[in-house]
């Protein structure tokens, strides 16, 4: 699972999400000497999980899976005659 930092003072992300906790940390540090002068903002920051599945949060199937359900459905609603009417 991808890491990203994030910052709540001024809602910056990581441009790019990490594959390595570690990476996403250091891109954390860099953040806060750029932007808060090395020091954490009160609105809190951190390195978070970032899911890549449909929503973002990982428990629904992704839509392309919706999509082929669907026209699984409408295929086999049309072999047992039922769209025909």
């Amino acid at each position: 699972m991808p890491y990203e930092y994030w910052c709540g003072a001024c809602d910056a992300v990581s441009p790019e999400q990490r594959q390595r906790e570690v990476d996403a940390e250091q891109e954390l540090v860099e953040h806060r000497r750029a932007a808060h002068g090395a020091l954490r903002p009160a609105a809190g920051d951190g390195v978070r999980h970032v899911h890549s599945e449909a929503r973002g949060d990982g428990l629904l199937p992704a839509g392309w899976f919706w999509a082929l359900l669907f026209l699984l459905g409408l295929f086999l609603a049309n072999c047992s005659g039922l769209l025909a009417r």
